[in-house]
């Protein structure tokens, strides 16, 4: 399971996804959080990392952790539905790694 100190090696806009705890990647399809939560500290974000059952997507970036409960999915439509609908920014396309702005 992932712990505090890979939490607080991330840098200004780094992130992961994580499954069961453990850091993930896929080669295809998208991911999308439907609920998050800020957060200060990275003993917060281990706190909430645990609270969501390692099922998640955490990033730093202004001195913030968010800590997203995130999905994979098949489809784009499918992904953008979720993202639209929970207010999210962005969908995560695995295949080049790339943002798609909901």
């Amino acid at each position: 399971m992932i712990n505090i100190r890979t939490i607080r090696k991330l840098q200004e806009n780094d992130g992961l996804t994580l499954k069961a705890g453990h850091i993930i990647t896929y080669k295809t399809g998208w991911q999308v959080a439907d609920y998050g939560y800020e957060l200060r500290t990275a003993e917060e974000a281990i706190v909430c990392v645990r609270k969501l059952g390692g099922n998640c997507g955490i990033w730093y970036s202004g001195g913030i952790y968010y800590v997203d409960h995130s999905i994979r999915v098949n489809t784009k439509r499918e992904a953008m539905e979720i993202g639209r609908r929970c207010h999210q920014i962005s969908i995560l396309r695995w295949q080049g790694f790339k943002l798609v702005y909901c």
